[in-house]
């Protein structure tokens, strides 16, 4: 008796375990939905959703089926490329200065959120909710924005002096703006590739999106980000391209005689992305480009710790005299004023060659060789015009990305993290899924 007793204890506790796998599963599923959603909502709301999620993968790892799964699930490449970049600040800082000596290195760790994405995000229908739950955020960010620009239009449309007030909503003004031309492209892309077989529910799809497209396009000019004027350039171009050649010359048409249509409050910024000296903000990055620089080829290889730098960069300023112009238009806090404004420099300040390898690797090797393979447009078996549409919009995302990073640091801001981590997880599918 006690032989059959034991089998069937076994197979209740087999079946308990079972039920809360699914339970688990399900839960970091439906939160893994709301992640999108939180990152144009919350900064706050996503930083915490963002530990929820991370919670309860790992939770969910302790069951030998789930990590079997993710094995399966995961590209290996992209993977290994990630856990590299991610740990190579921390053994950097280890062995130069002490594992906490650079403030920034724990935002790497929320590139992680990678892992739980890709292993909730598991078949088709959850891509595309995923998907859907994207657009839905980013419809209501912008809707409340444009809220917020009708309620504030007349201190929007008389700046004082360099004194240009920004649209956004949630996010830090910049971060804002940088998503939502991401957001842009991919509107972009299933406007222009993406069919549905219904011919009535296409043209309303259509429309809902040209309408958000619109919408979205409107509220980043109004914004004012001089550069996501410039890093849509090339992934508008791209698109375009992939469409019909033809479209190119109608764009730069429009953007050459819209530039003459545009409120004197946006085109007397626009002229500062040449006159930067004239321009604060501008003029401000070139300082503190030149500041990474130099202390760069002070500390090549390991780059410097955050006391360091702060030491140096307060002696580099005062030597060159522009101590008393960053004070008075950007403020000296110690902290605020190792921020170099560009994500490349950034790392190399920080990290030195040491940390140049592992950037490159990740963001210039793994992440291109998986993005130009995809190619569903040449793929023998049919396929739904929306993994087309998805291709192209991920691929042009990319390019404005790494253009972005030329003015912020984007590698180590939580939204700009989390946005790349949902574009990473959405290639990780498609890699895997063209391979199939």
């Amino acid at each position: 008796a006690l032989p059959i007793l034991y089998d069937k204890i076994y197979k209740i506790n087999k079946i308990r375990s079972l039920i809360y796998m699914k339970k688990l599963n399900l839960t970091g599923y439906f939160l893994t939905l709301l992640f999108p959603i939180m990152l144009f909502l919350s900064y706050k709301g996503e930083q915490t959703l963002s530990y929820l999620i991370m919670l309860i993968f790992l939770l969910s790892m302790l069951f030998r089926k789930n990590r079997s799964a993710l094995k399966t699930l995961v590209d290996g490449k992209i993977a290994a490329g990630l856990l590299i970049f991610v740990l190579s600040p921390f053994i950097i800082s280890l062995l130069s200065g002490g594992i906490v000596s650079r403030v920034d290195s724990n935002h790497y760790l929320y590139w992680l959120i990678f892992f739980p994405l890709v292993f909730y995000i598991d078949n088709e229908n959850k891509l595309w909710n995923f998907i859907k739950a994207f657009l839905a955020g980013g419809t209501i960010s912008l809707i409340i924005t444009l809220v917020i620009f009708i309620k504030n239009y007349d201190e929007w449309a008389h700046p004082k002096g360099f004194e240009y007030p920004r649209l956004f909503f949630a996010l830090q003004t910049q971060d804002f703006a940088n998503i939502m031309s991401i957001l842009l492209l991919f509107l972009l892309s299933f406007i222009l590739f993406y069919r549905n077989e219904d011919k009535g529910k296409n043209i309303w799809v259509k429309l809902l999106l040209t309408g958000v497209f619109l919408l979205d396009l409107f509220i980043i000019i109004a914004n004012r980000s001089k550069m996501v004027y410039v890093s849509l350039f090339l992934p508008l171009i791209y698109i375009l391209y992939k469409r019909n050649k033809v479209y190119i010359l109608g764009f730069i048409a429009a953007s050459v005689s819209g530039f003459f249509l545009l409120p004197k409050s946006i085109t007397d910024r626009l002229q500062y992305i040449i006159k930067y000296k004239q321009d604060p903000s501008s003029y401000l990055r070139v300082l503190f480009w030149d500041a990474a620089i130099s202390s760069f080829k002070k500390s090549p290889i390991f780059g410097m710790a955050t006391k360091e730098r702060i030491a140096f960069n307060m002696n580099h300023f005062k030597e060159k005299g522009v101590l008393n112009y960053i004070e008075t238009n950007y403020g000296l806090d110690p902290v605020g004023i190792t921020n170099t404004h560009n994500m490349y420099l950034h790392h190399i300040a920080n990290y030195g060659i040491a940390g140049v390898i592992p950037l490159v690797y990740f963001l210039f090797i793994v992440i291109p060789s998986r993005l130009v393979k995809l190619n569903f447009q040449k793929t023998k078996n049919r396929v739904h015009s929306g993994y087309i549409a998805l291709e192209i919009g991920l691929k042009s995302s990319y390019i404005a990305y790494l253009i972005q990073g030329l003015t912020e640091f984007n590698l180590n801001k939580k939204p700009m993290i989390f946005t790349l981590a949902m574009m990473l997880a959405i290639l990780n599918f498609m890699y895997k899924k063209l391979k199939k």
